[in-house]
């Protein structure tokens, strides 16, 4: 490249990218030069003369001429693609992605419409370690010597191809065909990076129905997948490869992650249920489906089951599918969760106010800009509160549908009216509520008065926070109470905290099934949240056997009970009296480390207190316990 060194930033913006980048900077590069036809294929030449399975990426676009071809793939940023701010293109995507594990080349054959193809290789100089254009020597018509960059295709006996011939018939009069060759002449690049997790036959495409949102209608991608992961039973030709059914490879079609969680092809097995979008606060769209029944068995090569992402220009960035950020949204149950899609569409970023999302250098993650600080983490975990506080009735109902016949949580109210009576007023936390000439300020739309606006935090960029013992200076004056939209006059006040609710559920619906709790503060039924636990976690089943010994085998099921309604009980009081800690530390301290599922789990681990509070509910309702002498 024209630029020295730059091959530190190369490796470095490689290792910072995910896996398969190089799938989405080359699509995204065909398409910006009007691609109506993009092929991740395989180059059978090398396949039938030299046994080496390497990546072909075609595309109809308009092609580059020499000039272009050589300014693109010579020059860091090259391609008319200028190095600008982080919400604009770098322009060096494809090369950063592909370079470390090509370092033997890229071939790059191109055609323009009524002019000669031009080739360039660009590769890696094993003395200097720069990455750069091949040179050519080409005797010229008087004939004398001319090194060159770009030159017409050849036919390359040494590496059993002819680059003029890897032109596929669908192209017609332009386009622009990439081989690569991988870090040897030898090596094997149809799966992708062998340094990475990109072994699987499935892989491009994959990643492309998980990345890109949706396929422009105008627009065919297809990816050339083989049917086995070992290398003796792949085709050793085109012909080989699809002779008859069932063929030795299949050509993928490229949809979008949208077509296959809709999926409007006919499925006995189950169908979309429902789907919509919600607004939040902020300016932010959560798109929601919910699918009822099975779902069609395309986990290898598509989404199957439910995640939570961000959508920017039609790509998907941070997928989460962990049971956290769902007990976020106020979804536990695994049925629900796997049948369950949320995405987020934030505003993008805007130059002239300087906030909203944009992607990073890798273009593997988003960043926000804007409020208290810079380049922060996307808020999902506040996306996902506000949906939950919003939470379209399909989803309530199939939460409810899916609890009918589950193991029941602490329904009884005198127990905990007895509770808040003994403990209540220990259980003090700090709300805001509406106040002529209150000092603070409120969101007077909002349950509870729980949540505020921060100051400097545009409703564009942030969502409401949860309030913590530091609450906000009005800014508007009393004169604005029970005015709307926007804050109104508040004022702090110490109330006893609502207790929350427990239920119990399967080992499968955690994070880890080694958790003995987890907390969920949105549930579509249980206002003040709720603690899940672990029936089926190995402590509890040991404190259920040991205390089933002590009685007749008749009462088995009777002291099961007691057993589960102490811990759920248990686990209740921590996490209703964890809730006065924000008067002594920050809310997201609290929520983030003494409401973890970790912290419960270690919580829940002390037995004294708890045998205690099973043996006299016991003796009470059972009896004297056998002796264990």
């Amino acid at each position: 490249m024209q630029s020295a060194g730059t091959q530190h930033f190369v490796e470095r913006t490689y290792r910072e990218g995910g896996v398969f980048q190089w799938a989405r900077e080359t699509l995204m590069n065909a398409l910006e030069a009007g691609a109506r036809h993009v092929e991740y294929g395989i180059e059978w030449q090398a396949v039938e003369r030299k046994g080496v399975y390497r990546r072909v990426i075609a595309d109809d676009g308009k092609g580059m001429g020499p000039e272009e071809l050589e300014e693109f793939f010579n020059t860091f940023g090259g391609g008319s693609k200028p190095i600008g701010e982080a919400a604009e293109n770098f322009g060096v995507g494809s090369k950063t992605s592909l370079l470390p594990w090509n370092r033997y080349g890229l071939v790059v054959v191109s055609w323009v419409e009524g002019q000669e193809p031009s080739m360039v290789w660009l590769q890696q100089d094993p003395e200097t370690g720069e990455y750069g254009l091949k040179i050519w020597s080409v005797e010229l018509d008087d004939g004398t010597q001319s090194n060159e960059t770009t030159i017409r295709p050849y036919l390359d006996e040494a590496h059993g191809c002819d680059w003029a011939a890897v032109r596929p018939d669908w192209m017609g009069a332009h386009g622009t065909v990439i081989v690569l060759l991988g870090n040897e002449p030898t090596d094997d690049t149809v799966l992708g990076d062998p340094t990475r997790d990109e072994k699987g036959v499935h892989g491009v495409a994959k990643y492309l129905n998980h990345r890109i949102w949706e396929v422009p209608k105008d627009v065919d991608v297809k990816v050339d997948v083989l049917q086995s992961d070992l290398k003796e039973n792949w085709p050793r030709s085109a012909l080989e490869a699809r002779p008859k059914e069932p063929r030795a490879t299949i050509r993928r079609t490229v949809r979008g992650a949208r077509h296959w969680i809709e999926y409007t092809r006919n499925h006995e097995g189950g169908r979309l249920a429902d789907s919509g979008t919600v607004p939040l606060d902020d300016g932010t769209r959560a798109h929601w489906f919910l699918w009822s029944g099975e779902r069609p068995n395309i986990h290898g090569y598509a989404p199957q089951h439910g995640f939570i992402a961000a959508l920017y220009k039609n790509e998907l960035y941070n997928h989460q599918t962990h049971h956290s950020p769902y007990r976020a949204l106020g979804v536990s149950a695994t049925p629900v969760r796997q049948r369950l899609w949320v995405v987020f569409e934030p505003r993008a970023f805007d130059k002239e106010t300087k906030t909203g999302v944009f992607p990073t250098t890798d273009r593997n993650a988003l960043k926000l800009r804007g409020g208290s600080g810079t380049s922060d983490e996307l808020p999902m975990s506040e996306w996902a509160n506000a949906f939950a506080d919003k939470m379209p009735e399909s989803v309530r109902k199939a939460l409810a549908d899916t609890r009918l016949g589950d193991a029941r949580g602490i329904e009884d109210e005198a127990w905990r009216n007895r509770l808040l009576e003994r403990f209540g007023s220990r259980w003090k936390m700090t709300k805001l509520s509406a106040r002529k000439e209150g000092p603070e300020s409120v969101q007077p739309i909002q349950k509870g008065g729980r949540q505020l606006t921060l100051p400097g935090t545009p409703a564009a960029t942030r969502s409401p926070r949860v309030a913590t013992s530091a609450p906000t200076k009005n800014p508007r004056g009393p004169e604005n109470l029970g005015a709307s939209p926007g804050p109104s006059s508040a004022r702090s006040t110490r109330v006893g905290g609502g207790l929350p609710h427990c239920r119990t559920v399967k080992a499968s619906d955690m994070d880890n099934p080694g958790y003995l709790a987890a907390w969920q503060p949105r549930d579509p039924q249980c206002p003040n949240g709720v603690v899940l636990l672990n029936i089926e976690h190995p402590v509890l089943a040991q404190q259920i056997a040991y205390h089933q010994s002590q009685y007749p085998d008749h009462f088995a099921e009777q002291v099961q009970q007691e057993v589960v309604n102490v811990y759920q009980e248990m686990a209740i009081s921590k996490i209703a009296h964890s809730e006065g800690m924000r008067s002594f530390l920050p809310s997201r301290e609290v929520e983030q480390g003494l409401r973890t599922p970790q912290a419960l789990t270690l919580a829940l681990l002390g037995l004294v207190g708890e045998d205690i509070l099973i043996q006299n509910r016991l003796r009470g309702t059972l009896g004297k316990a056998r002796s264990n002498g």
